[in-house]
């Protein structure tokens, strides 16, 4: 298996995970994330994945130029990919839905097909362009497919690492969209490479001066303010109608500031987790009194998430000794802290508050404190 083939195959893996990652986490903020709608997204992945396998890598087996049919469906695999990302910011608007406003279980269907059709079958189909690419090239037939299988494992995990330690934390999903194009368009490049010089075929060099100057708007639209221009503009028509004043993405989700009328609205994968400086009063006050009250003596108390806004403030109200607040996700508060209320400084700031930046469930297995309420 020649070395370039094996690149391909990495890179193949690298950018599927990547790929799924960056719309999944998109498409959960316009259809406020929780369990079914991850598994709708992701039974759409996987149908077109197998269906690009299927229908569109028979396709290898009708064409001499397999290494011009891999380039061909790279290429529309790397323009179609921030073209997605950008449609699902927008889709709402698109489709004549306000923001703000859920979608049921038939639109997130429909609209996520849509979204995933065309990158997840064209990567579909690249794993078959693969998997014959590298019999052909190889006297062991036989072990060939295997050895793709092998390679696009290691791509994938290279690719949830890159994915969560370096394009997460410090870009937004349409420049890391962008970088996965140019990684692919520079592959493709990479591959005809070999070709370029010993052919007078027509096809073999549209191909190259199409990867060419596809990499150069892919390369000034990462690296330079279109990719900014973009982002802002998507998002602004995502949140439409709201004054949005922070956007950003964690490891755990995105988090969004909108105001109205000196009202501030935290959202988490777009779904609101609490207001300030005026919280929802009549939902925390219930939450937190009614199982205080039924406890004859809570001193120490566990608030796993959602515990800033009001909740663990009226906790405090009560004679208890200490709160223990286990948050997963850092950047709530921290983007709290940025625009803070009374409320939240002084549920905070008060010394029988503990806070912990971490999991829940991972936090009450490892602690060893006995806790009255949770």
């Amino acid at each position: 298996m020649k070395k370039r083939y094996t690149l391909a195959v990495l890179i193949m893996g690298f950018s599927g995970l990547a790929a799924q990652i960056i719309l999944l986490r998109e498409l959960l903020i316009t259809f406020f994330g929780n369990e079914l709608s991850i598994g709708i997204i992701l039974a759409n992945w996987l149908i077109l994945e197998a269906a690009g396998c299927l229908l569109l890598g028979r396709v290898i087996d009708r064409v001499n130029k397999h290494i011009a049919a891999f380039v061909l469906v790279s290429l529309v695999f790397s323009i179609c990919l921030p073209a997605m990302v950008f449609l699902t910011r927008i889709i709402k608007e698109v489709i004549g839905v306000t923001a703000g406003e859920g979608l049921g279980i038939l639109p997130i269907l429909y609209t996520s097909f849509f979204i995933l059709l065309p990158v997840s079958v064209t990567h579909g189909a690249l794993f078959t362009f693969s998997c014959k690419i590298t019999s052909s090239d190889t006297l062991e037939k036989s072990s060939a497919v295997g050895r793709v299988y092998i390679y696009e494992i290691l791509g994938t995990i290279a690719g949830g690492i890159c994915i969560t330690y370096l394009f997460i934390p410090f870009f937004n999903s349409l420049q890391a969209a962008f970088f996965v194009a140019l990684l692919n368009i520079a592959l493709c490049l990479m591959l005809l490479g070999p070709f370029w010089r010993n052919t007078r075929n027509l096809s073999t060099k549209f191909l190259g001066i199409l990867s060419s100057i596809l990499l150069l708007i892919g390369f000034f639209s990462a690296f330079g303010k279109t990719s900014d221009r973009l982002h802002g503009y998507s998002i602004n028509r995502q949140w439409k109608g709201q004054n949005l004043l922070h956007y950003e993405n964690s490891v755990y989700g995105n988090i969004a500031v909108v105001e109205r009328g000196g009202e501030y609205t935290f959202f988490s994968s777009g779904l609101p987790v609490f207001t300030a400086p005026n919280p929802d009063t009549v939902f925390i006050e219930e939450f937190a009194h009614l199982p205080l009250l039924a406890h004859p003596e809570p001193k120490e108390i566990l608030v796993i998430s959602g515990g800033i806004g009001g909740l663990i403030n009226e906790i405090l109200k009560h004679p208890v000794e200490r709160v223990d607040y286990a948050e997963i996700d850092p950047l709530i508060l921290k983007v709290a802290a940025k625009f803070h209320s009374e409320i939240t400084v002084s549920e905070l700031s008060d010394p029988r508050t503990n806070i912990y930046t971490a999991d829940g469930r991972l936090f009450i297995r490892e602690t060893a404190r006995k806790y009255d309420l949770v």
